[in-house]
């Protein structure tokens, strides 16, 4: 990650840990950043905040407001960032539930209350990276101690739901690196990013599919190369789907 989204990255840690004070847990960076693929011109900011106790309606305004893109501007695509309790981390289920969830990509921006929703699938890969690689921002647990093995189970179920949100409405080189990603987890269980999920791809196929994956890393990285073709790209995560659901199974 590039220094000025590290700085950036450590004031979010600061800004949620000066609103919860003694109850935070701890902040952790996920995502690219930790899993490698990171590119400021591409990439959001990951990051998870534990609490050992919910939070009150006013942290949760105070959380919102500190991070909101006209308090901290961010360097990337803006952040994302949940807040969860430690009973959820240390317990992880299909839809953990959350206490706070910030967005703030230029095309994105929201802020939920998790007192009021469902749960969130999409926390389900964030603990598993976390656990594996997730790295603390300031003061805190240790991420190992604090994020609980996720079964296995669970994550090919999220892994799943993603591979068909990302075919039906993600960029088609998201949709083709994030099946590469789904294929290698279904194999040997590595949980890794996109483009390293797609370079372990390429040792695999060959032919157009080869050609596929390849213009889809290239595309991933911000090189000038043509958009992938949408029938192409929906074949190819059709096998990878295949693949997961036979790990599924």
């Amino acid at each position: 990650m590039d220094a000025r989204s590290e700085h950036y990255a450590l004031d979010v840690a600061s800004a949620i840990a000066e609103r919860l004070g003694p109850q935070l847990t701890g902040v952790y960076l996920h995502g690219s950043a930790v899993l490698g693929g990171f590119d400021a011109r591409r990439s959001d900011i990951d990051v998870l905040a534990v609490s050992a106790e919910p939070m009150t309606p006013a942290q949760q305004r105070a959380v919102a407001e500190a991070l909101s893109e006209a308090r901290l501007p961010s360097p990337a695509q803006g952040l994302e960032m949940s807040i969860v309790t430690l009973d959820t981390a240390r317990h992880p289920t299909a839809e953990p539930p959350f206490e706070l969830h910030v967005t703030t990509a230029p095309d994105d921006t929201k802020v939920h209350d998790g007192h009021h929703r469902g749960g969130d699938p999409d926390l389900v890969l964030h603990f598993a990276v976390c656990r594996s690689a997730g790295r603390l921002l300031g003061p805190g647990l240790d991420a190992g101690e604090v994020f609980a093995p996720v079964a296995d189970d669970l994550v090919l179920a999220q892994l799943a739901d993603e591979l068909r949100w990302g075919v039906e409405y993600g960029a088609g080189e998201y949709a083709v690196l994030n099946a590469c990603r789904a294929w290698r987890f279904a194999v040997d269980r590595a949980l890794v990013s996109k483009v390293d999920g797609g370079r372990w791809a390429l040792d695999r196929i060959d032919g157009a599919d080869r050609d596929l994956v390849s213009a889809a890393i290239d595309r991933q990285l911000c090189l000038p190369v043509a958009e992938l073709d949408p029938r192409a790209v929906r074949q190819f995560a059709e096998r990878a789907r295949s693949f997961v659901a036979t790990a599924q199974n």
